[in-house]
């Protein structure tokens, strides 16, 4: 009697790939994402006593993934050396730098750059000097015959560096930056405008002694990076999370959220 086809040795290889392959996929995704980020306020993207952007974007879109992603605040520098470990998922509002992309994965475009469409924000470095101090910036060439304060870890440090800057970066704080750039023991410091501006503001004495260097020293991307072994493992997930980010910037949802957090503070 002829067998029937059923018992074919190939069709139950295709069978098993199928299965193999839906339990593939079922795996794909993993039980939570595990991101860290500076423990510091920098507004108005990372805030203490209230979500700022960057938290208020994270909870939107682990709504709309459907995975747990847990933030976890922490000195930059450990959340990079963390990262790099793989002790760590990712890592949020991370510009971008060579010597990073060798341990984490950027978005990255056909050519290579980071894809700047799945940025999670834009900001713009400037210098702060005190009021009269011999510091020049034209955009090209930059005049401080002094120390340059800077955040510790932050990559702005090896932009000053091939511009001819001494640097300091011992600091983690913006705030903490200013009042060494008020009391003289730096030249200037080179800060994110929309915090270092808003710390000014708040600080009637440092605003009194303390302003910005026009024109800014550079506009960043920054992003959400992962590790290698997560990318490895969840690749797809993080290309969704990216994906979902350069959407999220533009929702109605998302940018009522963000002017009501901007409109807190006024």
């Amino acid at each position: 009697m002829r067998k029937s086809s059923f018992s074919s040795p190939w069709l139950l290889s295709g069978l098993l790939m199928i299965f193999n392959g839906g339990s593939a996929l079922a795996q794909a995704n993993p039980e939570s994402i595990h991101i860290c980020h500076e423990n510091e306020d920098a507004f108005p993207w990372l805030l203490k006593d209230k979500p700022g952007y960057s938290q208020i974007m994270m909870a939107q879109l682990e709504k709309q993934l459907g995975i747990p992603v847990k933030l976890m605040p922490m000195p930059w520098k450990q959340c990079l050396a963390e990262l790099k470990a793989g002790k760590v998922d990712g890592a949020m509002n991370a510009s971008f730098s060579a010597e990073r992309a060798e341990f984490a994965q950027y978005p990255l475009k056909l050519d290579g750059e980071a894809d700047a469409t799945k940025r999670m924000y834009r900001a713009t470095y400037a210098l702060y000097k005190t009021k009269g101090a011999a510091v020049g910036w034209d955009g090209k060439a930059l005049t401080a015959n002094g120390t340059v304060g800077a955040q510790t870890g932050f990559s702005i440090v090896a932009l000053l560096k091939q511009l001819g800057a001494k640097v300091e970066d011992s600091s983690p704080t913006a705030d903490e930056l200013l009042g060494r750039v008020a009391s003289g023991r730096y030249i200037a410091a080179a800060l994110q405008t929309t915090e270092a501006d808003n710390s000014l503001a708040a600080v009637p004495s440092l605003q009194a002694k303390v302003e910005r260097v026009a024109p800014p020293l550079v506009e960043k991307a920054y992003y959400t990076i992962f590790s290698k072994p997560f990318f490895a493992k969840h690749g797809q997930t993080a290309r969704e999370v990216w994906r979902l980010q350069g959407k999220l910037r533009e929702s109605p949802e998302f940018k009522a959220q963000v002017s009501h957090l901007m409109k807190s503070v006024d």
